[in-house]
């Protein structure tokens, strides 16, 4: 009875495989949250190595970039994974169970907060892909969020005493700051390369990517290095400027990521720009060099890729309208030619560089000198041109008749600055339409003699059989035999005419078409009877 069908054996079987599925999935995330956790302890660790100010705030915190991107690309379901390590990070460290908790939920809270602006205002997942909206990200993800970490570690770190009042600005600065350049050095590239992406092994990019790769390094040794007795600060932004021209969003951020590296690496050793102050100021100097030139590079690198994605989109548009076999030709508003592609040369017969920067008037027929004129008023006034048929003048003179559609071109403003119209060849369209109705008006024609002729086969039997009859009787001799023999003639010659009529089938057009179309073409569709 409990394996009966309906039963107790398959409402079993199914909670089995709930519960299988639910194990499966926190397997999953088990095996999502503990990378995540020991990522984030030990990036806290080499954060916190570097705390000059307090025990619990540094100016480098890799760790706020980790939180972001894990909430961003994973969801909101990881925060324990963030919660365990930050909590481990500083009660390894230094302070009680309580300010480690308090300091755990404000980082968390501050992942939360970025990845949630940046969802909601800037794009999501794709928040590099374009200027504005790394903007955003700069604004909402790296220096607003970062605040409430600030924020609540500092004043917990003060109200455990772990800190002192009149060091609060400067602990919240220097906590504030550290978090703000993690997220926007670390979270960059980590989001990017989680992003599911082919990547280009041509040997030309490999062979130009090792010598970015070579430069940057280089630069980075000669500037940080203490390789040169000068500040040469500014020969950072040239493998940067390189990056984001020629590889992208992705691989502008992971050099940013590698110069910081070395700027760090440099920077604690007492070498490098920075290296002159005392360690705290050196690297809160370092940390917004760093933050601004990372945002800079990443802001040119959007930027270039909507450049780029955008001439693809126009190039594709353009292959479109090219191979377009209609005559697609824009004007401004003085009716002054601006483009001309393959059809309209077909159609007309002026090439591109004999049409553009001509008045499209040299198209329109000397009878019809106000048609064009009407039309670019009314689309001056912001009216709508409904499409209409007219007739053209092609290079050699041979008029042709096309279907035009006109349509506004407006600027980024949306003003009106030209128009665009699309032409068709009906021609032959129209000479198929005069076909079918001379072919109409024949096909009646020939129904009506059909017609016509049964009408008048009826009474010539009777008529010729009455005269056969006459002719038989033979009462009015030689003369009444010729009257009926002329009748009989005159009978036949009107029975020939009769059956020529019915059996009418086939009609001839004057003039043939080049493309008939079959069921128009009269010696296609009817047949001889005979054959």
């Amino acid at each position: 009875m409990l394996d009966a069908p309906g039963r107790r054996g398959p409402a079993t079987d199914t909670f089995g495989l709930r519960i299988e599925a639910m194990l499966s999935r926190k397997a999953v995330a088990f095996w999502r949250l503990v990378p995540l956790t020991i990522a984030y302890f030990f990036a806290g660790k080499f954060g916190l190595s570097l705390a000059f100010v307090n025990a619990s705030a540094s100016a480098v915190w890799p760790p706020t970039g980790i939180a972001f991107a894990a909430f961003l690309v994973l969801g909101h379901r990881v925060w324990p994974a963030v919660l365990v390590g930050a909590f481990l990070v500083n009660i390894t460290t230094a302070g009680s169970i309580a300010t480690s908790i308090g300091i755990a939920s404000g980082n968390t809270l501050e992942g939360l907060l970025g990845a949630y602006l940046v969802r909601r205002f800037a794009n999501g997942r794709r928040v590099f892909a374009r200027a504005s909206d790394v903007f955003k990200f700069t604004v909402l993800g790296a220096l607003l969020s970062t605040t409430v970490s600030a924020t609540i570690g500092t004043t917990t770190l003060s109200l455990a005493g772990y800190a002192a009042w009149s060091d609060y600005g400067w602990i919240w600065f220097t906590w504030w700051l550290g978090d703000a350049v993690g997220d926007l050095v670390v979270a960059p590239v980590l989001v990017l390369w989680s992003a599911r992406r082919r990547l280009r092994l041509s040997r030309g990019h490999v062979v130009e990517g090792v010598c970015l790769l070579a430069a940057l390094a280089a630069i980075g040794l000669v500037v940080f290095g203490g390789v040169a007795g000068q500040p040469l600060t500014f020969l950072c932004v040239l493998p940067l400027l390189w990056a984001a021209f020629r590889f992208g969003p992705r691989d502008t951020a992971t050099a940013i990521a590698l110069l910081s590296t070395l700027a760090i690496w440099g920077t604690m050793r007492g070498r490098g720009p920075f290296a002159d102050q005392p360690p705290s100021e050196s690297l809160l100097l370092l940390q917004a060099f760093l933050g601004t030139t990372a945002v800079t590079s990443i802001l040119i690198a959007a930027l270039v890729s909507e450049r780029k994605r955008d001439e693809a989109v126009l190039a594709y548009l353009a292959s479109i309208v090219e191979s377009s076999d209609d005559a697609i030709v824009s004007k401004t508003l003085d009716g002054v030619i601006t483009s001309w592609n393959g059809g309209a040369q077909r159609l007309y017969g002026y090439s591109a560089a004999e049409a553009i920067g001509q008045p499209v008037s040299m198209l329109v027929p000397p009878d019809r000198p106000n048609e064009l004129l009407q039309v670019l008023t009314r689309l001056r006034r912001g009216e709508h041109v409904e499409p209409y048929e007219t007739v053209r003048v092609r290079k050699d003179g041979r008029l042709v008749q096309v279907s035009v559609t006109v349509s506004p071109l407006r600027d980024a403003l949306g003003a009106i600055i030209g128009a665009s119209a699309i032409g068709r060849d009906v021609t032959e369209e129209k000479r198929a339409e005069a076909a079918l109705r001379e072919a109409t008006a024949l096909r009646s024609v020939a129904s009506l003699a059909v017609a016509a002729a049964h009408e008048i086969n009826n009474p010539l039997t009777v008529v010729s059989g009455e005269v056969q009859l006459l002719a038989r009787e033979g009462r009015g001799g030689a003369r009444w035999d010729e009257r009926i023999a002329a009748m009989a003639e005159a009978l036949e010659r009107i029975r020939e005419v009769v059956a020529r009529m019915t059996r009418i089938t086939r009609l001839e057009q004057v003039e043939p078409l080049k493309h008939m179309p079959e069921m128009l073409d009269l010696k296609k569709s009817s047949s001889d009877p005979d054959r």
